[in-house]
C-alpha cells in the first residue's frame, strides 16, 4: 500500500527547476518517493507562508491552512529546510516528520520535533541523525565525453555564484591563451548583479546558454551533455551547503575547479578529487582555471561521485525513515 506524504520546501520545480534545491526537490518527488503518493507544498521563501499545493506537477485549489493539509490524510511530512510558521509548525508536531537541512544543530530547527534528521553536515552524532549529502540522476550525469570544448559554470547567475570573478579577467586570463569558451549556464535571478556581469558575456570569450541570461535552468540532460563537453568545471561560489551543480559534475567525469567552502562534503574526500580549495575561499579562482589548463590537470571523480548517486540515496535513506515511522 502507497504511503502518502507532504513534501514542504520553499525551494518548487514548478513550473520550472531553477536550482539546485529545486533540482533536487523534484528528484526526490520522482526518484526518492516514487513508490510513494507524494504530494508538494510550496512555502514562501523567508516567512514560509504556503504558497501552492501540487499532486504530480498539478496545483490543487483549496485552502492552505493546516487544518485543510491535515485533512488530506497524509501519513508523514518531509522537510526540504524549515522555518517556522503557524502551518509549518502545526504540520510538523500533528504529523511523524523528518528534515533534510544543510547543517546541524541548525537555528531554525525545533528540538523533539521531527522523528529524524538528515543533515549534510554535523557537530554531533544521534541514532536520529542522519549523514546525507546531494544527490545526483545516475541515469542523467554519467561519463559520455566529447570534445572538450569549453570551460562550464552552472548555477544562477547572483553574487553568492561569483560569477563576476570569473568573467571579468576570463578573455585575457584564459580565452586567448587556450581559445576555450566560458559557458555560463544559469539563469538570472539578480537582475542588478546581471547588469554588473552582462558587459563581459560577448558571445565569444563568455556565452551564457540560455543565450540571455534570463533563461531558467537548462534540463538535468542539456546540463549533463554540457558537462561532458567541458574541459573543466569551475565554481567560483565562496561557501556552497553541499553543491549540487558541482557533483553533477564529478559524476560526469569532468575535471572540476573549485574556490569555496564546500562544507556538505567531507574535506580530505573531496580536496583530491577536485583542483582548488574546499575548505574556504583562498586567491583567485579564475588563477585556479588558468593553472588547471596550463599543466592539463585531469581528474575522473566519477566513480566516486556514484556514491551520491539517486540510487544510492534511496538504499540509504528510505530504511532511516522506514525505522521511525
Amino acid at each position: 500500500m502507497k504511503r502518502k506524504l507532504l513534501l514542504v520546501s520553499g525551494a518548487s520545480p514548478y513550473p520550472v527547476v531553477t536550482d539546485g534545491c529545486s533540482r533536487l526537490v523534484l528528484d526526490y518527488l520522482t526518484r526518492i518517493f516514487e513508490n510513494d503518493e507524494a504530494w508538494f507544498l510550496h512555502a514562501r521563501p523567508g516567512d514560509w507562508a504556503p504558497l501552492a499545493l501540487y499532486r504530480n506537477g498539478t496545483a490543487i485549489a483549496g485552502e492552505l491552512g493546516a487544518p485543510s493539509l491535515l485533512a488530506h490524510g497524509f501519513d508523514f511530512a518531509f522537510f526540504v529546510g524549515f522555518k517556522a510558521h503557524e502551518v509549518t509548525t502545526r504540520l510538523a508536531a500533528r504529523l511523524p516528520s523528518f528534515c533534510l537541512t544543510d547543517t546541524y544543530p541548525h537555528a531554525d530547527l525545533p528540538e523533539g520535533v521531527f522523528r529524524g534528521i538528515l543533515t549534510h553536515r554535523s557537530d554531533t552524532s544521534s541514532s536520529d541523525l542522519l549523514l546525507i549529502g546531494g544527490s545526483f540522476d545516475e541515469a542523467v550525469f554519467y561519463p559520455d565525453r566529447g570534445g572538450e570544448e569549453l570551460v562550464l559554470a552552472v548555477g544562477r547567475i547572483h553574487p553568492d555564484k561569483n560569477q563576476l570573478e570569473l568573467v571579468a579577467g576570463y578573455r585575457e586570463a584564459v580565452f586567448e591563451r587556450t581559445g576555450l569558451p566560458l559557458v555560463l549556464a544559469g539563469g538570472a535571478t539578480d537582475p542588478r548583479y546581471f547588469a554588473r556581469v552582462e558587459p563581459y558575456i560577448d558571445g565569444v570569450a563568455v556565452t551564457v546558454d540560455s543565450g540571455t541570461g534570463r533563461e531558467p535552468w537548462r534540463s538535468a540532460t542539456e546540463i549533463a551533455s554540457l558537462c561532458n563537453r567541458a574541459r573543466l568545471f569551475v565554481s567560483a561560489s565562496p561557501r556552497e551547503s553541499f553543491g549540487i551543480a558541482l557533483v553533477e559534475a564529478l559524476a560526469c567525469g569532468t575535471t572540476c575547479v573549485v574556490n569555496g567552502d564546500y562544507r556538505g562534503f567531507a574535506a580530505a574526500e573531496l580536496a583530491p578529487r577536485v583542483h582548488g580549495h574546499v575548505a574556504g575561499k583562498r586567491g583567485s579562482t579564475l588563477a585556479l582555471v588558468a593553472r588547471a589548463l596550463a599543466d592539463d590537470v585531469r581528474i575522473d571523480a566519477s566513480g566516486w561521485a556514484a556514491q551520491y548517486s539517486l540510487g544510492a540515496t534511496r538504499q540509504v535513506l528510505l530504511p532511516f525513515l522506514d525505522a521511525r515511522l
